[in-house]
C-alpha cells in the first residue's frame, strides 16, 4: 500500500511540477505579441483501491486555448486593414503635392495669369506689363507641370517600395516554411504549441503585406495562399517577384513563380499598386487635361492677333501631346522677347490691347468638364476631388480599424493570457504539488510504522 501511495505521489509531483511551468510560461509570456494561451491536459491513470495499477496521474496534452474562427477573421480583416492603410497614406502623399499655402496653388497662378493680360490689354506697348505676363504665364504653366512631376514621382517611389515590401513577404514566407518543419519535428506538446503561436504571428505579418490566409494540414502544419495561389505548402516556398508592366512603361507588376497576381493580391501591396495604378493616373490625365486645353485655347486666340513688330501672333504655348501637362512651357521665343505677345487685333496699331483682353475672356469661360467649368474651377475641383479621395480613405481607414481592434480585444480576451486566471491556477497547482509533497511523506512514515511491527 505505502509502495503504491509513494508512486501516486511522484506522477503527481511530475504532473504538478509541468502544469507550474506550463504557467510559468503563460505568465512569462504576457507582453508576447501573437502568443496564445496553454492549458495543462491531466489524465488519472489506471490504478487505485482494489486494483493491481499503479494509479495517480499525468500530463497528457499542452491544450493551446485558440479559437481558430477568430485567428483567421481577424488575419482577413488585418489584410484589408493593410491596405486601407496604404492607400490613406498614399493619398496623404498625393494631397501634399497639392498643397496651396505657399503658392496660391494652380487655381490662384492661373487667375494671376489672366490678370497679367489684362494689364497687357490695358498697356499694350509696357515692356514691363509684358514681362510680368511671360513670368506670370510660366509660374503657371510650372504649378501645373510641377503637380504632374511630383505625382510621377510618387509612382516610382510606390513601384520603388514594392521591390521592398515583395523582399518581406519573400523572407517572412521562408520563416513560415521553416517553422512548418520545426512544428512538425516537435516533440514536446508545449515546445510545439510556441512554435505555432509563433509561426501564427509571421503569417500575421505576411497579411498584413499581401493579404495571406492559411490552410491547415495535419500535424499543426499549414499551408499559406494568396489569392487562393500557395506561396508557402509545407516546408517549400514559391517566392513573390516584380516584372514589368508592359502597359506602364516603368512600373512592375507582382508575380507569384509565374502567375501576374493583380486584383488578387490584398494588404499594403494591393493599397499601393490601387493608388499607383488607379487614382493617381487618373489625377495626372485631369491635370494633362487642363493643361492642353489651357494651351489650345490661348494659342487660338493669340494666334489671331498680332505682336508689336506686326507679326502673327502664333502659339504662345508649347507642349508634347504625349504629356501636356510635364511639358507645358511659354514659347522659347516670347519667353526671350516679351515683344511677340500677341496683344492687338490689328497688325499696324500697336497701341491696341484687345486681342490681350480677348485671351483674358477666356478665364470666364466654362470649357472644362463638358462645357460646365472654368479653368480656374476645374483646378479648383482638381484639388478638392483629391482632398475627398483621401478624407474618405481616412473614414475606411478608421471604421476598418475599428473593426479590427474589436476582433483583437475579443481574440485576446479568449485566447490570451490573463495574471488573475494564471495566478488562481499557480496557486491551485502548487497547494497540488505541496499536498503531493506531504503525501510522500506520510507513505514513508508508513513504511518506517510497517518496518518496525515486523
Amino acid at each position: 500500500m505505502s509502495v503504491r501511495l509513494l508512486n501516486i505521489a511522484r506522477t503527481s509531483l511530475l504532473a504538478q511540477r509541468s502544469a507550474l511551468a506550463i504557467i510559468g510560461q503563460n505568465t512569462a509570456n504576457v507582453e508576447t505579441p501573437g502568443y496564445v494561451r496553454q492549458r495543462p491536459v491531466l489524465s488519472a491513470l489506471p490504478g487505485g483501491a482494489g486494483s493491481s495499477g499503479g494509479g495517480g496521474v499525468r500530463l497528457v496534452d499542452v491544450q493551446r486555448l485558440a479559437d481558430e474562427l477568430l485567428i483567421a477573421q481577424t488575419r482577413y480583416q488585418s489584410g484589408w486593414l493593410g491596405q486601407e492603410s496604404a492607400t490613406a497614406e498614399a493619398l496623404g502623399q498625393v494631397e501634399s503635392i497639392f498643397t496651396d499655402l505657399l503658392d496660391g496653388g494652380m487655381s490662384g497662378r492661373i487667375e494671376e495669369m489672366f490678370d497679367a493680360w489684362t494689364d497687357v490689354g490695358l498697356e499694350p506697348t509696357s515692356a514691363a506689363a509684358r514681362s510680368q505676363l511671360v513670368q506670370r504665364s510660366e509660374l503657371a504653366a510650372s504649378s501645373i507641370a510641377a503637380r504632374w512631376q511630383g505625382l510621377n514621382d510618387l509612382r516610382v517611389e510606390i513601384d520603388q517600395r514594392l521591390s521592398v515590401m515583395v523582399e518581406q513577404a519573400n523572407n517572412l514566407a521562408a520563416e513560415i516554411a521553416d517553422a512548418n518543419v520545426r512544428v512538425a519535428a516537435a516533440v514536446s506538446p508545449s515546445a510545439r504549441n510556441n512554435l505555432v503561436s509563433q509561426r501564427d504571428e509571421l503569417v500575421n505579418q505576411l497579411a498584413d503585406l499581401c493579404g495571406a490566409e492559411v490552410i491547415r494540414q495535419e500535424d499543426d502544419v499549414v499551408d499559406v495562399v494568396i489569392g487562393g495561389l500557395r506561396i508557402v505548402e509545407l516546408g517549400q516556398t514559391t517566392e513573390l517577384s516584380l516584372v514589368p508592366d508592359p502597359g506602364q512603361p516603368g512600373m512592375h507588376l507582382v508575380q507569384l513563380g509565374d502567375i501576374t497576381m493583380g486584383s488578387a493580391l490584398r494588404g499594403e501591396m494591393a493599397g499601393r499598386l490601387a493608388v499607383r495604378d488607379g487614382l493617381i493616373p487618373d489625377y495626372m490625365a485631369g491635370l494633362d487635361t487642363l493643361a492642353q486645353t489651357l494651351a489650345d485655347e490661348v494659342n487660338a486666340v493669340h494666334a489671331a492677333g498680332w505682336d508689336l513688330n506686326g507679326d502673327a501672333g502664333g502659339e504662345f504655348f508649347t507642349y508634347d501631346a504625349g504629356g501636356a501637362a510635364a511639358s507645358l512651357r511659354v514659347r522659347e521665343e516670347i519667353a526671350a522677347d516679351a515683344f511677340l505677345i500677341a496683344a492687338s487685333c490689328d497688325a499696324t496699331a500697336s497701341g491696341d490691347g484687345t486681342n490681350a483682353l480677348a485671351i483674358d475672356d477666356l478665364r470666364n469661360s466654362q470649357i472644362l468638364a463638358g462645357g460646365t467649368e472654368t479653368f480656374s474651377q476645374y483646378a479648383g475641383d482638381l484639388v478638392a476631388e483629391i482632398g475627398v479621395d483621401s478624407a474618405a480613405a481616412m473614414i475606411r481607414l478608421d471604421g476598418r480599424q475599428m473593426l479590427v481592434d474589436n476582433l483583437r480585444q475579443t481574440q485576446a480576451s479568449r485566447t490570451g493570457v490573463s495574471l488573475d486566471e494564471e495566478a488562481l491556477d499557480l496557486i491551485r497547482y502548487q497547494q497540488a504539488y505541496n499536498a503531493s509533497s506531504r503525501m510522500v511523506s506520510v507513505a514513508l512514515e508508513m513504511m518506517d510504522e510497517i518496518i518496525a511491527l515486523k
